[in-house]
């Protein structure tokens, strides 16, 4: 059988078990809300043996200053954003043991330079430079953003300790509600109710089903199939970096826990960034191991991998592509970042400080997730440490407004550069639709590059060889020199958003660059996105997953609380 037949196969088996099943139940009956409990996480130990120190880049960032974004329709932007209020956990933070010369420490000499390195752009210099329309017009077009009860901060810093740290975990619930806001003008007190209208048939059209019952038990059941297979993350032969895997709490709920994995480079120390990278669409951590060991080992990174469920169906949103899962995520990074430190310092064996400054990179759904998480930590006013944002062929479902809502946000003070790898045009990354986002909210701006025959899994490499050449099946067979060329653009481009440099893959629109790599040379072009050849899968199996996908996440996928 020929591996087009396979592809064709597979890929079909792949669209019809996550999505037909539900849709033959019937017509949906209103039901209680079902909730799905999260799976104890395991815990795991890979290290490599040392072949040579990790290059240090540069230190802190300077943020940017300015640029234009795009305008979001007039009922979107009308919509007001929920409020996550979190309340203080009496659980202490990890116990502060004493300090060991030998542990790794970040000195606050990160503190005391960051404010100084604000002062300038670090946008690449092939970048246009963009006047900001004033704020007294820009408010009429974006969403308002609420306001939020502050939790009081816990003084002091995680000392570095050698002895291993009590994991503690903290119940942390969340309430949401809608906050009414006056209007601003005349434009909007017209737009408010409008909005408002739409928002309310949405919801009642949307309630909790048998139809949402049934689906979350056929893709609970499919992503507790891919946690079987997955295995724990490893790291490629040679590598320098280690990797150990923890449990992290979210505030969702009373707290919820998902596995963590957390790759350390060969040094820790006061050059060390932080780096969240976030999996796809019915994707896990492990899957993404070598990707995220090289991406650690090649910018001196703490990379945390966590893996969400992909359960479209919850009526929570509580999934990677949900709202919920993406508000959560941005809390993470607000205060003390209590959870994520805890869930640091239990892999690692002993309290660690994490770095302040932080990247976020996403695969897929998770470019959606972490540019929604960025529009999120716009509306708390909570930006300063985000140096920028890598999306490794980033997607949005058809019925999602994330991506533009964050993008309305993402303008003048909170400016932070968003730079797409991108495959060729075809249905995985809904025909090329994130480039084109991003060319038409920021055309003035460097928004990134796509791989000559680059396909959708070339950013997604781990060291289950059954499992990845299965990932090939469903979404096309990527080329090594494209692999590696994804892993060294994506390196480049968060050395430089750390350190303010301009020294990674950039050009003008269309320009056509070539990329060395240990394979061969690959060719990436300068976005805006070319037009669509020939799919990887065939014209169609393309259209057929297209359309059923469309279908579902435009009538199917859960992206707001039900009520």
């Amino acid at each position: 059988m020929s591996i087009r037949r396979w592809q064709t196969l597979t890929g079909s088996g792949f669209a019809i078990a996550a999505i037909s099943a539900a849709v033959l139940v019937g017509s949906p009956c209103a039901l209680a809300d079902p909730s799905a409990d999260p799976g104890a996480s395991t815990s795991s130990d890979t290290a490599a043996e040392p072949s040579g120190a990790a290059a240090a880049p540069g230190k802190d960032t300077e943020q940017p200053t300015g640029s234009a974004g795009s305008e979001p329709d007039t009922a979107e932007a009308a919509d007001t954003p929920d409020v996550d209020e979190t309340e203080p956990s009496s659980a202490d933070p990890p116990e502060e043991a004493e300090d060991d010369p030998d542990s790794p420490t970040l000195t606050e000499e990160r503190r005391a330079t960051k404010d100084e390195a604000r002062a300038s752009d670090p946008r690449p210099a092939a970048a246009t430079e963009v006047e900001v329309a004033d704020d007294s017009e820009r408010e009429t077009i974006r969403d308002v953003a609420p306001t939020e009860e502050q939790v009081e901060p816990v003084d002091g810093d995680a000392d570095i300790a050698t002895k291993p740290a009590a994991t503690t975990t903290r119940t942390v619930a969340v309430r949401t509600e809608s906050v009414p806001s006056e209007p601003d003008s005349e434009q909007e007190a017209v737009a408010a109710p409008i909005a408002t209208a739409v928002d309310a048939v949405a919801v009642g059209a949307r309630q909790p089903s048998l139809l949402t019952v049934v689906g979350s038990l056929v893709m609970n059941l499919l992503m507790g199939l891919i946690h079987l297979v997955d295995g724990a993350p490893v790291v490629p032969p040679g590598s320098t970096v280690t990797v150990r895997t923890s449990s992290l709490t979210l505030p969702v709920g009373t707290g919820e826990e998902v596995q963590a994995d957390w790759y350390f480079p060969e040094v820790v120390d006061d050059s060390t960034h932080l780096v969240y990278l976030q999996h796809g669409f019915m994707a896990s951590g492990p899957m993404y191991s070598y990707t995220a060991a090289h991406l650690a080992e090649r910018t001196n990174s703490i990379v945390v991998v966590p893996s969400l469920s992909s359960n479209f169906f919850d009526p929570n949103a509580d999934w990677v592509g949900g709202s919920t899962m993406q508000k959560a995520v941005a809390k993470l990074f607000e205060g003390q970042r209590t959870a994520l430190t805890e869930s640091a310092s239990a892999a690692w064996g002993s309290v660690i400080e994490l770095p302040e400054t932080f990247a976020l990179v996403g695969h897929s759904a998770g470019g959606t997730l972490v540019t929604a998480v960025a529009g999120y930590l716009a509306d708390d006013d909570a930006l300063d440490d985000l140096v920028g944002i890598v999306m490794l062929d980033g997607v949005e479902p058809k019925g999602s407004h994330a991506v533009n809502d964050a993008l309305a946000k993402l303008t003048g003070e909170h400016y932070r550069p968003i730079q797409l790898i991108s495959s060729q045009r075809y249905m995985w990354n809904r025909g090329g639709d994130m480039a084109d986002k991003l060319m038409a909210a920021r055309p003035d701006d460097f928004n990134g590059v796509a791989l000559t025959g680059g396909t959708h899994i070339d950013y997604m490499e781990g060291g289950n060889g059954l499992l990845q050449f299965a990932e090939y099946l469903i979404s096309g067979f990527s080329l090594r020199e494209n692999v590696d060329a994804a892993g060294i653009i994506t390196a480049g481009w968060v050395n430089d958003l750390f350190g303010g440099t301009a020294n990674g893959v950039y050009g003008t629109p269309g320009q056509s660059i070539s990329i060395a790599t240990p394979s061969k040379p690959a060719t990436a072009v300068v976005l805006p996105l070319g037009p669509a050849g020939p799919s990887p899968l065939g014209e169609y199996l393309d259209t057929l997953l297209h359309n059923v996908l469309e279908y579902a996440g435009e009538h199917l996928f859960v992206y707001e609380p039900l009520t």
